[in-house]
C-alpha cells in the first residue's frame, strides 16, 4: 500500500511538472485595420501581449493594414474589443460660436435664451442680444476660420483644434480660439477645453463705434462619421 501511494504521488508531481513546462495554450488571430496604423495598433494592444512569458511567449506581426497576434484566446478576445473601440474614423468637431452684445435692453433675445441665466451670473449688464454667429467644423489638428457679420460689424473667427479626448458625451475638445474685428483688429485670443454638448463663455471685449461689450460663447459637438 505504501508503494502504491508513493507511485501516485510521483505521478502527480510528474503531471504537474509537465503542465508547468508545457505553457499556456496559444492561438493566432489576424485583425484587419480600417483606420488605425498597424504600428499604433500594436502599441495599443501591448498590455495584452506577453512577449517574455516562459514556454509560450506572445507575438505581434504587421503587414500593411493587417495585425497578426499570437496569444491566449482570452487575451485575443480582449485585443479584439480594444481594436473595435479605437479602430474608427476620426470624429469631426463642430464648433458653434456666438458673439453677444451686452447692452441696456431689458428684454431677452430668444436666440440666446438658453444662455441668459449663465450670462447674468457672470456679468451685470441689463440685457444681451445675439450679434453674430458662425459654425465651424474640422478634425483634430486642423485650423479653421470663418467670417461672421452683425450689428454693422464683420468679425473673423479662427479655431485650431488641438486634441480630442474621450468618447461620446464624456469627450472634451481643446481648442485655440481667436476673434478679431475687421476694422479694429484682435478682440480675444485664448485656449480652452470644452466638454462636448456644453456651451462655454470664453470672455468679453470692447469693440464697435459705441465701444460696446462683446461676449464670445462656444459650443462643441462631435460628429461621428
Amino acid at each position: 500500500m505504501h508503494n502504491i501511494a508513493s507511485r501516485v504521488a510521483a505521478m502527480s508531481l510528474a503531471v504537474g511538472f509537465l503542465s508547468c513546462t508545457r505553457g499556456p495554450s496559444l492561438d493566432t488571430r489576424t485583425f484587419e485595420l480600417q483606420y488605425l496604423e498597424a504600428e499604433a495598433a500594436a502599441q495599443l494592444i501591448q498590455p495584452y501581449v506577453y512577449f517574455e512569458r516562459p514556454n509560450g511567449s506572445g507575438m505581434v506581426g504587421m503587414s500593411g493594414n493587417l495585425l497578426t497576434v499570437r496569444e491566449t484566446e482570452d487575451n485575443l478576445d480582449k485585443i479584439a474589443r480594444v481594436l473595435q473601440q479605437y479602430d474608427r474614423a476620426a470624429p469631426m468637431v463642430q464648433l458653434h460660436f456666438q458673439i453677444i452684445e451686452a447692452n441696456g435692453a431689458a428684454q431677452t433675445d430668444s436666440a440666446i435664451a438658453d444662455l441668459e441665466s449663465a450670462l447674468r451670473r457672470l456679468f451685470r449688464f441689463r440685457g444681451y442680444r445675439l450679434l453674430a454667429q458662425a459654425m465651424l467644423g474640422g478634425l483634430e489638428g486642423s485650423d479653421i476660420q470663418q467670417q461672421a457679420a452683425g450689428g454693422g460689424q464683420t468679425f473673423g473667427i479662427r479655431a485650431h483644434i488641438r486634441d480630442i479626448r474621450g468618447m461620446g458625451d464624456s469627450s472634451t475638445v481643446r481648442i485655440e480660439v481667436g476673434v478679431w474685428d475687421s476694422q479694429e483688429g484682435p478682440l480675444l485670443q485664448t485656449t480652452v477645453t470644452v466638454r462636448t454638448g456644453q456651451t462655454v463663455v470664453l470672455g468679453s471685449s470692447q469693440s464697435g463705434p459705441r465701444n460696446e461689450t462683446l461676449i464670445l460663447a462656444v459650443r462643441a459637438e462631435l460628429v461621428n462619421p
